[in-house]
């Protein structure tokens, strides 16, 4: 994660010598030379049943394809590559056997492939207890077009990177977890230079609540936007994707910061619920609805470059077609969550040592009419009732936490799997030996029961803190400090998460998997905290925004800060003081020394207010009285 990802990225490529170097054709967005050949599975012109998965391009380079069925095999994934030298070719595929490495027997996600109507005899997905080329076998191959197919065999989470081919005696692809490494540039064919996406005065990635409230705020104020999301819907925790409910309260305030956030909040009546409940489209037309923003899905910032200390670009990779695009802009908001843009920027960030709040994977069960079978296997872990509560009204819900103690980025797939395992050992033991056997609503042990829906996306909630001029205590939430800029009312109590002292579940390998919640309920939910303005940047990246629960707060403000409703808020705040940036040609740090009457003039503005243009809310300002 140290690593100068950006200097791996934008290495030039002299034309010449890589136009002489290929030969093939290009199809579905890949380059198929005579003797390589390299195909991205996300790439595939048919996915079939398996998800796009890009949770972890940090960690392991690429988005991949995962086969994440709940025990049931998914539908096959489908594509094509042409061959402009017939011959025999060592086929070879990028994958991770995820159940080795965790320490269980190997294999839970094995799959086949099929290449021009030939099976290759070898099962992938075992053995491999890390990110690596698995070699396949050998085929023969004519000059042509011919048909791929991975076909999953165990509807556990089987997980297919790239396929890579060549004729070459003794190739084999390198072993390289960078993004977008070189010889995949070449491969791919990709453009020396990035596709320029410029014109903006503000670049917002991450498109959950943080991220929606300030490119809807600064829209609204004149700025025109790009909003950067690396996954196909918006609204982060709060999607049909991971189905968190909205939390934290509008209470009565000077400041109607709450308006845009209520034009797209969920709905959801449990956490989780039923997709439909979470608005993924709701919010995608609130977005497409202003002619100020660009919205940018599938888009996964990966790099910066930097001039004189501030940020001049944002590098997006194309999570389906691995093109990339340079974002450019005075102004950026770092609204990931993770903290990606502000750590690869030099901000100064801060990462609790331990203890850290986990990351939860929610999940549904039902019961239908036939019986289903739902087999144990070697790698699960061996579960019984007391390793974990029983899920009530059909919902595995927040408590479903694990990562405690790991790291909360290089570890981050790993914790993702835990809980995967987690809810199938569990599973196991309700379907297969008699745990909560007596609590079936059915009335058949669980028989007639599967699970319906198991988030393979996780629910971070704490990473790290991008430190800004203020870093918020939990003291000072508690003792009512006023600061002149506070402005967003956090509602929700002080709410810190560990690991269960009832339910042992991982324990034993030292990864717990229930959590508790220990809430302080210090905190007014009728009337709230206002968060001061100075936690929403950094303090040494001087054109950095932040918002989300990456803003500049310690562990234990966390705790309340956190919650999406308020998170919203905070970006409606970023919005807002985005636009007199640009008015005025200054800097977030110079908003509050210079401008915090005109921030706090717009904050009092309804959510619906808009100026088109930059220059009508110059107009608007100058005209204002007591501003100055």
């Amino acid at each position: 994660m140290e690593r100068d990802i950006l200097s791996v990225m934008m290495t030039m490529i002299d034309r010449k010598s890589l136009w002489g170097a290929l030969v093939g054709t290009v199809l579905t967005a890949n380059l198929l030379s005579a003797e390589r050949i390299l195909v991205e599975a996300e790439s595939l012109s048919d996915r079939g049943e398996w998800k796009l998965d890009t949770q972890f391009i940090e960690l392991m380079g690429s988005p991949y394809l995962l086969a994440h069925g709940m025990g049931e095999p998914v539908g096959p994934a489908k594509g094509s590559f042409a061959v402009t030298e017939g011959g025999d070719y060592q086929v070879w595929v990028r994958t991770l056997d995820w159940s080795e490495q965790l320490g269980q027997a190997e294999g839970a996600g094995r799959f086949s492939l099929e290449i021009a109507g030939q099976k290759i005899d070898h099962e992938l997905g075992a053995g491999e207890p890390a990110w690596a080329w698995e070699r396949a076998g050998e085929i023969a191959l004519a000059v042509g077009e011919h048909p791929v197919t991975v076909t999953d065999l165990t509807g556990f989470n089987g997980r297919f990177d790239a396929l890579y081919l060549s004729n070459e005696e003794g190739d084999t692809p390198p072993e390289d977890s960078s993004i977008l490494p070189q010889w995949r540039r070449e491969l791919l064919a990709l453009p020396e230079e990035p596709i320029a996406e410029d014109g903006y005065d503000l670049v917002v990635v991450g498109g959950g609540y943080g991220g929606l409230g300030a490119a809807l705020s600064a829209a609204r104020n004149g700025c025109r936007v790009a909003l950067i999301e690396s996954r196909q819907v918006l609204g982060g925790n709060g999607s049909s994707e991971i189905r968190v409910w909205a939390q934290g309260t509008f209470p009565p305030s000077e400041y109607p910061l709450a308006d845009i956030i209520k034009e797209f909040t969920d709905e959801a009546e449990a956490s989780p619920a039923p997709a439909e409940q979470f608005g993924d489209a709701k919010k995608e037309a609130v977005v497409r609805a202003e002619d100020n923003i660009t919205l940018f899905l599938n888009q996964h910032a990966f790099g910066v470059e930097m001039e004189e200390g501030k940020i001049a670009a944002v590098l997006g990779l194309d999570t389906r077609t691995s093109e990339v695009r340079r974002f450019s802009a005075p102004l950026f908001a770092d609204c990931t969550g993770h903290g990606w843009i502000a750590a690869k920027a030099g901000a100064d960030t801060r990462m609790e040592e331990g203890g850290r709040m986990g990351m939860s994977n929610m999940w549904m069960w039902h019961n239908g009419e036939e019986e289903v079978a739902f087999p144990h296997q070697d790698w699960m872990l061996d579960l019984a009732e007391e390793d974990f509560p029983f899920p009530v009204r059909f919902h595995g819900q927040w408590f479903w936490e694990s990562g405690f103690d790991q790291h909360p980025i290089n570890d981050l797939e790993k914790i993702r799997d835990w809980n995967l395992l987690a809810v199938y050992s569990a599973w196991s033991a309700m379907k297969n030996k008699g745990a909560y056997a007596e609590r079936d609503p059915a009335e058949a042990a669980y028989a007639k029961a599967r699970l319906g829906w198991l988030a393979h996306i996780g629910g971070t909630r704490e990473t790290q803190q991008v430190l800004g001029d203020v870093i918020l205590t939990e003291e000072e939430i508690l003792g009512g400090k006023e600061f002149p800029d506070g402005c967003v009312l956090t509602t929700w109590s002080i709410d810190l998460h560990y690991p269960h002292d009832t339910y042992k579940g991982g324990t034993e390998q030292g990864r717990p998997f229930i959590s508790k919640a220990v809430h302080d309920r210090g905190v007014d939910r009728k009337v709230g905290y206002p968060i001061p303005y100075r936690c929403f940047y950094s303090r040494n990246v001087p054109n950095l925004f932040t918002a989300g629960r990456n803003i500049s707060v310690t562990h234990e403000a966390l705790g309340t800060i956190r919650v999406m409703n308020t998170i919203g808020m905070m970006g409606v705040v970023v919005g807002k003081a985005a636009a007199l940036c640009q008015v005025h040609d200054t800097l977030p740090r110079g908003v509050y020394e210079n401008h915090l009457p005109e921030l706090k003039f717009l904050m009092r503005q309804p959510g619906a207010h808009r100026y088109e243009k930059l220059s009508d809310l110059a107009a608007d300002l100058e005209k204002a009285d007591g501003l100055k």
